[in-house]
């Protein structure tokens, strides 16, 4: 007679392998130096912070707390999140991609001028990704602003991607590492 614990064994498996889909919400205004980043796990959010970038730091405010960030652009930790970013990208599907700007400069030429410019970007962006990923949607929108200066980007994204996908990553993330230190000792030591 089976058991009813190989329910939950068989569930932790199913969670594991199949993937999941996640919704990303990106804002960000130069002009006024601030942005946000929403992502959710199909109704369930996960993270929901604002920040603001300085010249060497982040400040970031989530819910509870308030947190500045320094950083260089030869730390270690920020070589480990690239590696992962990195090992990550390959693994995730992107099923949706929507990029919404406004775009004025107070003169109507010159916003016409900077939002053309600035749509044709985010379709070679746009088009970049479409032939990494064949399956991903995208959709870019401009709104140009005549009267008033404006800038700010929103993206909307929706992606999957499996628990052990991102497990797998991580751990060929911290094997790199640990080898590349490993390296850079022998080369010391020599």
């Amino acid at each position: 007679m089976e058991s009813v614990w190989l329910l939950i064994v068989l569930f932790v498996f199913i969670i594991l392998i199949f993937p999941m889909f996640f919704r990303l919400y990106f804002f960000y205004s130069p002009l006024k130096n601030s942005g946000m980043i929403i992502m959710k796990l199909w109704f369930i959010t996960i993270t929901y912070l604002s920040f603001q970038l300085k010249t060497n730091s982040i400040i970031i405010r989530s819910k509870k707390e308030r947190i500045q960030i320094e950083y260089q652009y030869e730390d270690p930790k920020l070589k480990f999140y690239e590696y992962f970013y990195l090992q990550l990208r390959h693994k995730m599907k992107l099923k949706y991609l929507d990029i919404y700007s406004e775009i004025g400069t107070g003169d109507a030429f010159y916003s016409v001028m900077l939002s053309a410019v600035m749509n044709i970007i985010y379709k070679i962006i746009g088009s970049y990704i479409k032939n990494a990923k064949f399956s991903s949607s995208i959709v870019v929108n401009t709104k140009t602003e005549f009267n008033k200066p404006a800038f700010s980007i929103s993206i909307f994204s929706k992606a999957s991607i499996s628990i052990f996908d991102i497990i797998y990553c991580l751990f060929i993330t911290l094997f790199y590492e640990d080898k590349k230190i490993t390296y850079k000792n022998t080369i010391k030591n020599r």
